[in-house]
């Protein structure tokens, strides 16, 4: 029914969306135990239908904890409209990178960047999975990208290089 490669993408999402293991492991479990429930839900394509529910699972527990964190944006990153669309679904995440940078990001920004930098889902494919519209997607990808540029500037100035 499932693979054990499936459940690792499963498990990295969940990870990816609470940075906690013991918090991921629960995710994926609640999920494949509410997809086993009868009746037994039949869905074209499973993963993606798993991702939806870990998703929704991850917003209940941080909709019940209550907490909300903030996020300032210091500059000005323009328009989503100001770049080639192309150009960013072809653009590759530095893995490293990827893994420091999911520390400070907040949470729509590490699933964004998981789904789409990790996993390798078009930006189109990350709107629908994400309820989100794909100029959103693209505008926060943008602004990622930018981060992950600063970063790297900031890292070679100092002799150190990821």
């Amino acid at each position: 029914m499932i693979s054990k490669e499936q459940l690792n993408r499963l498990y990295r999402y969940a990870v990816s969306l609470c940075r906690d293991r013991d918090h991921a492991y629960d995710l994926v479990q609640n999920s494949l135990a509410r997809y086993l429930e009868p009746p037994v839900r039949v869905v074209e394509d499973l993963v993606p239908y798993l991702f939806t529910s870990i998703r929704n699972g991850y917003i209940d527990h941080y909709r019940q904890r209550q907490r909300h964190t903030t996020v300032e944006l210091t500059e000005d990153y323009g328009e989503a409209s100001d770049y080639d669309i192309r150009v960013l679904e072809t653009v590759m995440v530095n893995e490293r990178q990827a893994e420091y940078l999911m520390d400070f990001l907040d949470d729509q920004e590490r699933e964004i960047l998981f789904l789409w930098g990790v996993e390798g889902y078009s930006t189109q494919e990350v709107a629908d999975l994400i309820d989100m519209p794909k100029g959103t997607v693209l505008s926060r990808i943008h602004r990622l990208r930018q981060r992950m540029f600063q970063h790297k500037a900031r890292e070679n100035n100092c002799g150190v290089c990821l």
